[in-house]
């Protein structure tokens, strides 16, 4: 034994040594075992103590401690072997640098370096550029900018759906379309591929039923056609057939047809086709051409019978036999006679238009109403029953209603049958275009007349070409392909067979490349023996098809494949790893990057190793690529840290141990074991145990926060609660009043915890005596008994119900309203108001019936009855109601289905022949028609009872009744006498062709005329040279003679022109090749207009004369008659006659369709001459002929001599000669010659002509002039504005103004300056855009618009010339979904102008006092309480400070603004385009489109916005209390703005804001806010509404009571509305200006005012005429503006535009007298202008 305990005290302390070296534990340190190794130490130093122990014992007790000796000896071993690793990767990570690591980017499935550049398809190009991915669309390749389908466009590679089941996809600019199946069975839910079920057919039958029409035909319904089957009868070869009774098939009659002629059905126009031969049917006789082969023609379904047409399977009665009873069958119509069933009574009768007596018919009675046999009516109580009078007794049946569409909403009050105009699904009504929820998550449903149609949600565009689908996603995304309709994941390879060639692809991130693979061609043909089979291929003992590939065993990069019989094997090209350190695995082929291969070494997925050539970096392998990144030190507490050979980091000298630093030989407590004490050696630390003495008791207790156990001393018990027998030492008791808590006496101290609670097995148990419990439920702070049902705390509408400590909530059940058209209450439908047509209405309230505007509704407890409106009793009996109206009037008849106009006479529709009746004041009066006197001696009545005669009397001659005579002589007349009237008819003259007619004296019938010029007349159609013109031709045509020059055309390339040719002729009478004979006519080209003869000359040979057909003048025909040339035809026709030349025209002119011709109506004979164009000086491109013109014009000269262009209208001198001036019209220099008078100069006077001018003056001695306090030299000229020009003429100032033509203006237009123009024109008129309450949009072109969301927004912007930008800022109201305008910020240029809360003004962030002026760009001032800004582009922006803000731009930006206030176009109807220029559907939408970031300063949350109806959501009671507040706008004080601002867009606006700013004081103020803005928008269209009042919104109540009106009082402003300038100097420059701009409203024309848009701040007055403009200018301190100005020329003076010399006198005071600033219009006494 004592051997053996010498033989482990060494190893103990060699053990001990090591344990405790540092660095070896897992952490620092070894972990302790329950008894460590001084323990066993001092074990072995007690053991004599306890030597009277067995023999054996000793040795018992040392096994344990040999076999822990063991297990410490190998976890030492263990933690050496780390150690030294550790040690390795410490030295290479101090030997490492840090390196930035190349930005890459991932495409193709693979990586590409920084600047690679690949394209992932035919027509987009990427590069990687700082590590991300880049793609524009490739240039130059057409085929690639997208597709056009239905209007739409498309980019490259974008899917899209055109209905629910269709899918379409744009590559390369094709589109491909593929159809999804529809299943069989019912019907799907909406929203599915095939939402609708097959239609029924018309008479009730359902799709797919099938029913007998007659004995011989078979009906079936299929897709809602009828299709009708007669028997199948064999073809007859006869003429005539018939149908015996009974049978099905006719027969042929007994030797009708020859079998040769086999009948056939009717072909086209009723014509029956036999072979060979063509029998018309009827009087219609095309030609047989049409008919050559029955075969060919199909004739259409159905059948053609007595000018009727019917439908294949229809059955009918013949209209001129109604006892036949027909069907159409098989193009053909079958007739049998009908069977009449016996009649009951004695005297049947015979109706018109019946086949079978009928008894007579007895009228119906029954409450007091009539109705007669036949008639149809509707129960009053019922709509959906009728009844029916028939033979005396009444029968009533359902209505049955046939719905076109699948979900009909429901009738429409007083009818029966559901309607089509919404859609009633699942128990809810939707109104067409409202969306419908759908089943399917990646569908958009909505209603659409009574249908529900269903789009695919809209996809973002994917960067690969293939994407693939994944289970529960709506888009395609490119983790997959999709190819051909089949899913293959990324990285899978596929082969596929297109067109017969062999393709293998593979998928590799939603892009699927393939490569043709070529197949083996066949090495064996067929033999004339029979079939030969081609060889195979055996390789390592096994047998392989032709043409089969696999993969050899044991080589798996080697791919074999059979050609020919032979086999055929290559190695296998690897496609590039998509990874940076892909890994070989064994016995595989590819690289894979499961796995990373670094510096040789294989590193598993997600293993972090530290790199083996340098030992400071630590490395990370994810996917195949390894990222190294440089060892982060510890800080160092030291001031001078040092660094050792084979360190990556620095550390102080001495120890490091739990994060401090000890100086080397320091001893310390360990930081968390109080019973080690630590030992700083050589940068080592030894914590050994500390020694415990030995302890007498055999079980010593180790007492908290001890380090050597003690003796324990005797236990003592503890005090029971209440008395009684003491607890004993380590007993448990609990406490009696808290039986929650167990507690344990410990030697005398009592410790005592709750009781754990098991967990409740439900979800709101209640808190028990102890625990919680589920006998009951506790649910948002209160108790609540089980079964106990409550309203929902946090939900409306929903109940609750406790049941085992568990709470589940459910909307309220509503019972069914025991109404049609329940109110929505504030849970459930109620019966004390109504909805109809989706809006509501309060019980007993009167409405329009929004269907008929004559009918008037009531809704009375959720009934609605709709009856027509009352009209008030006429006097009249035929009453009309006009188109429009409800009611009739007497204005007018409406008498047996005729209209009448008052005071109209007509034929009495009862007795046309006889009677005639006359509208008066309503009533029809009919009086018997006057008859003519009887001219016989005994006439007889005839009809109408008017006497008639049998014989006649004419010129003086009595004739027989029925005699023929001759009429008067020269009348070509032949007459009749037919009872007692004398008729004559004209002879019939024989029709002529020509349309120009002329009858001779004495002739009756007329000739064909020609045209007559200078007393010769020439025949129609003829051509002729003038004798006057030579180069001129004539034609007749139609009565009119058109003349026009030759217009020659050059067939040869060198034509000679002779002295006497008009054009110049070729040489030879050869054209292309072929030669042509004299007086043959060709045509040369494609214009059939060109023709060339080849004409005989009078000495040589015959030449080729080529010119333009001559067109007739159409004169006279209208230009929608006028016809163009057909094919092969040069010249247009008319489609009606031509007006003749008759002798009341004689002289008049007339214009011709073609604007070159002037007509002349002389001899009988339309003349029309060609005019002559001068030339333009323009280019030829430049040219062009506006319509309606003969000659083309430019839009500007072209001065060949000066080498410059001059606008239209201009004028100028010509540089050499003064004395000519030439004008520029239409692109044509037009010059006259001005021509000077003698002058005489008095004695002195010398004559000199001035520059620029063409006639000399006289000129006094030299004498200089003083305008407005400066000297001018005589002859000096000089500017005064851009309409007046002064000049200094013999010491005295002469001054000309330009005097302008009136102008006339359109109804958007008003007159307008622009800067630097003299005279007016007309411009657009401004326009204004706002934004109000919560916020709404009133856009330039009127469209009101509601946006909620609350970010930044685009308000306008000048989207063309970037001139302006208008941004609002939205802030949450306080309700859900629910904003308001909270400030604006406007942009001009670089400069940024932000408009906050409370009038507060900052240009580029820094706050300015207003007003102020930034020069010459903007002016900021204050209007009483709201703050305006005047840009330099004419803009204006208003802003009261709180939530309105108004946008005012003037005309000539129109069609140039975008953003929330549209795009100033004048149409309302395209307002909602977002930045990209196409048309959103939403408002939510296209408010969102224009948001914006924010400005600068921290960032604040913002929503976007969407759909929000906060009427829905405040309930019923809020709404119909927001429509009493608002029906303000409708009633008196508004009264006289409602024609001309309409108030229902501002009424809706009210009630919409009223229910989102809720109950209480904020109700008020968006009250006074929807008010305040119509308000405003009347006074700028010229309405002031006095609607403020003490309990309205008072002058207290509004902070922008002065919006738009600015302040007026006291400062000069009339009542025109325009800068009136008062105070007499030049300091004294006070301007008011209107702030609505005066043209919205209209300047006042008839005072001479006109609108200028950018005119100067201070005009002209009679008070400051005389102050220089330099001087006034410097006063007026301000932009442009847009106001009411007087024209140049003028002042102002008493709101009227006068001259300045009707200016009353004014004196001036100051240091210039006013000799010395004389007016620059007046002139010195005695001069001339």
């Amino acid at each position: 034994m004592a051997r053996a305990e010498a033989a482990l005290l060494p190893l103990v302390l060699q053990l001990t040594g090591l344990a405790l070296a540092p660095g070896t534990g897992r952490g620092g340190a070894v972990p302790r075992e329950p008894l460590g190794l001084a323990d066993i130490h001092d074990y072995q130093l007690q053991a004599p103590a306890h030597s009277s122990a067995p023999a054996g014992a000793p040795q018992e007790r040392w096994r344990p401690l040999e076999e822990r000796l063991g297990r410490l000896e190998a976890e030492v071993t263990e933690l050496r072997e780390q150690n030294k690793d550790l040690q390795g990767r410490v030295r290479q990570l101090e030997s490492c640098e840090c390196h930035a690591a190349s930005p890459q980017c991932w495409g193709l499935g693979r990586a590409w370096p920084e600047g690679a550049r690949w394209e992932p398809d035919a027509c987009t190009a990427c590069v990687c550029r700082d590590g991300a991915t880049h793609c524009v669309p490739q240039p130059g390749l057409p085929h690639c900018h997208g597709c056009s389908h239905n209007g739409q466009a498309y980019g490259n590679g974008e899917t899209f759906a055109t209905d629910a089941c269709t899918t379409c996809r744009c590559l390369e600019g094709a589109v491909t379309c593929t159809q999804k199946p529809c299943p069989r069975g019912p019907c799907p839910e909406p929203g599915a591929c095939c939402p609708h079920c097959e239609p029924g057919c018309t008479g009730g039958h359902r799709s797919g039923e099938t029913w007998q029409l007659e004995p011989c035909v078979i009906c079936t319904c299929q897709a809602g056609t009828v299709q009708c089957q007669g028997p199948s009868c064999s073809e007859l070869n006869c003429l005539e057939s018939y149908t015996p009774p009974g049978e099905c098939c006719p027969i042929c009659r007994p030797g009708d047809l020859p079998p040769t002629l086999p009948r056939r059905p009717l072909g086209p126009r009723g014509f029956r086709t036999y072979l060979g031969s063509c029998l018309p049917s009827g009087n219609v006789h095309p030609p047989c051409s049409l008919l050559t082969s029955p075969s060919r023609w199909q004739p259409s379904p159905g059948c053609e019978y007595e000018g009727q047409l019917y439908e294949e399977g229809a059955s009918f009665l013949s209209s001129s036999n109604p006892c036949l009873q027909c069907s159409c069958l098989r193009n053909l119509v079958r007739c049998v006679p009908m069977k009449c069933p016996s009649t009951p009574c004695p005297g049947p009768v015979l109706r018109p238009g019946h086949c079978c007596p009928t008894c007579q018919a007895q009228g119906c009675t029954e409450g007091g109403s009539h109705w007669e046999h036949g008639q149809e009516w509707t129960t009053p109580g019922d709509p959906c029953q009728i009844c029916q009078c028939l033979e005396g007794h009444i029968r009533c049946h359902q209505r049955e209603c046939s719905s076109l569409c699948p979900y009909p909403a429901r009738p429409l009050p007083g009818t029966c049958c559901p309607v089509c105009d919404g859609c009633f699904l699942n128990g809810q009504e939707y109104r067409s275009g409202e969306p419908v929820g759908s089943v399917d998550p990646c569908s958009h449903c909505r209603c659409a007349n009574g249908s529900v149609h269903c789009e695919p949600l809209p996809c973002p565009p994917t960067p690969c070409r293939h994407p693939g689908r994944i289970p529960g996603k709506c888009c395609p995304v490119c983790d997959s392909c999709e190819y051909q309709g089949h899913q293959y994941q990324s990285q899978e390879t596929f082969r596929l067979q297109e067109s017969g060639r062999c393709v293998r692809c593979s998928c590799q991130a939603g892009e699927v490349s393939c490569e043709e693979q070529e197949c083996p061609g066949a090495p064996c043909t067929l033999s004339d023996s029979g079939p030969q089979l081609c060889p195979a291929c055996v390789l390592g003992g096994e047998e392989f098809a032709e043409g089969v590939q696999w993969e050899p065993d044991g080589q798996p990069c080697t791919t074999c494949s059979c050609q020919a019989g032979v086999p055929v094997c290559r190695a296998l090209l690897c496609s590039p790893a998509p990874c940076q350190h892909p890994t070989k695995p064994p016995g595989a082929c590819c690289p894979s990057c499961e796995s990373c291969t670094y510096h040789g070494q294989v590193y598993a997925n997600g293993q972090n190793f530290t790199d083996a050539d340098s030992p400071c970096h630590t490395c990370h392998c994810e996917d195949g690529t390894v990222t190294c990144s440089l060892v982060n030190c510890p800080p160092t507490t030291c001031a001078r840290p040092q660094s050792g050979p084979g360190q990556c980091c620095p550390r102080c000298p001495g120890c490091a141990f739990a994060g401090k630093e000890y100086p080397n030989g320091a001893d310390f407590p360990h930081p968390s074991d109080p019973c080690r004490l630590c030992h700083c050696l050589s940068g080592h630390v030894q914590c050994p145990a500390r020694r415990c003495p030995p302890l007498p008791c055999p079980e010593p207790l180790l007492l908290p926060e001890e380090c050597c156990p003690q003796c324990p001393a005797t236990p003592s018990g503890c005090p029971r609660p209440g008395g009684g027998v003491p607890v004993r030492h380590q007993e448990h008791f609990s406490q009696p009043d808290d039986p929650c808590r167990r507690c344990l006496c410990l030697d005398g101290s009592v410790s005592c915890q709750r009781l754990p609670c098991p967990p409740a097995p439900c979800a709101h148990p209640r808190q028990g005596p102890c625990c919680p419990a589920c006998d009951g439920c506790l649910y948002q702070g209160k108790e609540f008994a089980s079964g106990e049902r409550f309203p929902s705390p946090t939900a409306r509408c929903h109940i609750c119900l406790c049941w085992e400590g568990s709470v589940s909530c459910e909307p309220r059940a509503c019972a069914p309203a025991q109404c049609p058209f329940p109110a929505r209450g504030d849970c459930c439908p109620t019966c004390d108001g109504c909805e109809y047509l989706w809006e509501s209405y309060l019980s007993s309230q009167e409405f329009p019936d929004p269907r008929e505007p004559c009918n008037l509704c009531t809704c009375l407890r959720g009934f609605v009855n709709c009856s027509r409106r009352p009209c008030e009793p006429l006097g009249c009996s035929h009453p009309l109601t006009p188109s429009g109206h409800c009611c009739p009037t007497c204005q007018g008849c409406l008498y047996h289905g005729v209209t009448a106009a008052p005071g109209e006479t007509l034929p009495d529709p009862l007795d046309p022949t006889c009677s005639i009746c006359t509208c008066q004041e309503g009533s029809m009066r009919c009086q018997k028609k006057p008859c003519a006197p009887a001219l016989c001696p005994h006439p007889s009545p005839g009809p109408c009872f008017c006497p008639v005669c049998h014989s006649c009397l004419s010129q003086g001659r009595e004739h027989q009744d029925g005699e023929e005579f001759e009429g008067p002589a020269g009348s070509c007349e032949r007459c009749r006498c037919q009872a007692g009237q004398v008729s004559c008819e004209r002879l019939q003259c024989p029709p002529l062709p020509c349309p120009l007619q002329v009858t001779e004296p004495g002739s009756c019938c007329p000739r064909c005329r020609g045209c007559l010029v200078h007393g010769e007349e020439h025949p129609e159609g003829s051509s002729w040279e003038p004798p006057d013109s030579p180069c001129s031709s004539c034609m007749c045509h139609e009565g009119v003679i058109t003349c026009a020059r030759v217009q020659c055309v050059t067939s040869c390339a060198q034509p000679h022109l002779g002295p006497r040719d008009c054009c110049p002729p070729c040489s030879a009478c050869e054209h292309e090749g072929r030669k042509y004979e004299p007086g043959e006519s060709f045509q040369p080209g494609a214009d059939p207009c060109e023709v060339c003869t080849c004409e005989l000359q009078p000495e040589g040979t015959p030449s080729l004369r080529c010119h333009r057909r001559q067109c007739p003048s159409l004169v006279g025909c209208p230009t929608s008659q006028l016809l163009p040339p057909g094919p092969q035809h040069c010249c247009p026709t008319c489609a009606q006659p031509l007006s003749p030349c008759t002798e009341h025209l004689q002289g008049s002119k007339l214009a011709s369709p073609d604007p070159c011709y002037t007509c002349q109506c002389q001899d009988l004979t339309w003349l029309c001459i060609h005019r002559a164009c001068p030339e333009p000086s323009c280019p030829l491109l430049e040219r062009h002929t506006p319509p309606g013109s003969c000659c083309p014009v430019c839009q500007e000269c072209v001065v060949e001599a000066e080498g410059r262009r001059v606008a239209d209208g201009e004028s100028w001198r010509d540089p050499s000669d003064d004395c000519i001036t030439c004008t520029c019209r239409r692109g044509r220099v037009e010059c006259h010659l001005e021509e000077c008078q003698a002058l005489s100069c008095p004695h002195g006077w010398a004559k000199v002509r001035d520059a620029g001018r063409c006639c000399e003056r006289c000129q006094a001695p030299a004498q200089s002039c003083v305008h407005q306090g400066r000297q001018v030299a005589s002859g000096e000229r000089w500017a005064v504005d851009a309409c007046t020009s002064c000049s200094c003429v013999a010491g005295a100032v002469s001054c000309q103004s330009q005097r302008c033509p009136p102008l006339s203006c359109g109804p958007d237009e008003a007159p307008a300056l622009r800067p630097g123009s003299c005279c007016p024109r007309c411009l657009t008129r401004p326009a204004s855009c706002m934004a109000f309450g919560d916020p709404h949009y009133r856009t330039f072109d009127g469209r009101l618009l509601h946006f909620q969301g609350s970010c930044s927004y685009v308000l306008a912007k000048d989207c063309r010339g970037g001139d302006f930008s208008v941004h609002v800022t939205n802030d949450d109201r306080g309700r859900s979904g629910v904003s308001w305008t909270h400030e604006v910020a406007v942009l001009l240029g670089d400069v940024a102008v932000r408009l906050l809360q409370g009038g507060a003004v900052t240009v580029d962030g820094r706050p300015v006092a207003l007003p102020f002026l930034q020069e010459p760009l903007m002016y900021v001032e204050l209007r009483g309480r709201t703050v305006m800004l005047h840009a330099q582009p004419g803009l204006q922006v208003l802003w009261d400070g709180q939530s309105q803000v108004e946008v005012r731009v003037p005309g000539s930006y129109r069609g140039q603004i975008c953003g929330l206030c549209g795009n100033f176009n004048g149409f309302a109807q395209d307002d909602l385009q977002g930045p990209e220029g196409l048309l959103l559907s939403t408002e939510a939408e296209f408010g969102n489109s224009w948001q914006v970031p924010e400005g600068p300063g921290p960032g604040r949350p913002c929503s976007k916005g969407r759909e929000v109806d906060p009427c829905r959501a405040a309930g019923y009671r809020a709404r119909r209390e927001a429509n009493a507040r608002c029906r303000v706008l409708k009633s008196s004080p508004f009264s006289r703005c409602h024609t001309v601002v309409p108030p229902e867009p501002f009424f809706a606006a009210c009630v919409y804001d009223l229910c989102a700013c809720g109950p209480g004081f904020l109700a008020d103020t968006c009250l006074c806010d929807a008010l305040e803005a119509y308000a405003s928008h009347c006074r700028q269209a010229g309405v002031t509404p006095a609607w403020r009042g003490p309990t309205l919104c008072g002058e207290g109540a509004m902070p922008s009571a002065s919006w738009g009106r600015g302040d007026t009082e006291g400062s000069g402003l009339d009542s025109v509305g325009t800068g009136r300038v008062t105070g007499g100097g030049p300091g004294d420059c006070k301007v008011t200006l209107l702030s609505t701009p005066p043209a919205v409203v209209g300047c006042l024309l008839d005072r001479g005012f006109v609108f200028d848009e950018c005119g100067p701040p201070c005009p002209r007055t009679c008070f400051n005429q005389h102050v220089p403009l330099g001087e006034l200018a410097a006063h007026c301190v301000r932009p442009c503006v847009p106001a009411c100005r007087c024209p140049a020329g003028l002042v102002e003076h008493e709101a009227h535009c006068i001259s300045p010399e009707a200016c009353p006198p004014v004196l001036l005071t100051g240091d210039q007298p006013p000799s010395t600033l004389p007016n620059p219009s007046q002139k010195p006494q005695g001069q001339e202008p």
